[in-house]
């Protein structure tokens, strides 16, 4: 679902700039996922997977991301969007939820996070996700996560 205001943006551009965290991450050994978060049609911040550089299992891309939206998040969060390359977990949902993103755009989408379900059969979700919309550059990402990390591909082609 894409509300009405996401029309006139331009995703896939904004989806290339995620793109571009994607090969910070597959170059450092990381999941290969980028994500941006713009605000008022401007990228606010960045951000791609460091778990393994962090020791975290928290420091997915869009946590990042999130937490590098600073005031221009924090004062326009109702004219804020999430872009990942891949569809987010549990985890980087409930972050976008608390952090008042009602928009959330995706390239691949992951059959085992179940973040759709969640936002279909949680109203507290579903009341601050305005758009949760997939398949943005799909196949460019899929081809980037062939490259840096195959097995990860391997299992989202699993369902």
């Amino acid at each position: 679902m894409l509300a009405p205001e996401l029309q006139t943006t331009d995703l896939a551009h904004f989806m290339r700039e995620a793109i571009n965290e994607v090969h910070l991450a597959g170059r450092a050994g990381e999941l290969p996922i980028g994500a941006v978060v713009v605000v008022r049609g401007q990228i606010v911040s960045r951000g791609h997977n460091t778990n393994r550089a962090d020791r975290s299992q928290l420091r997915h891309a869009e946590m990042s991301a999130l937490w590098g939206g600073g005031p221009e998040l924090w004062e326009h969060f109702r004219d804020a969007i999430l872009f990942t390359t891949m569809e987010p977990c549990p985890m980087c949902l409930g972050a976008a939820v608390m952090a008042d993103v009602p928009h959330v755009v995706f390239a691949v989408h992951d059959p085992h996070v179940c973040s759709g379900a969640t936002l279909a059969n949680n109203p507290y979700v579903r009341r601050h996700v305005r758009s949760y919309h997939g398949g943005v550059l799909a196949d460019e990402v899929r081809e980037l996560i062939a490259r840096y990390h195959p097995t990860l591909l391997h299992r989202l082609c699993q369902s």
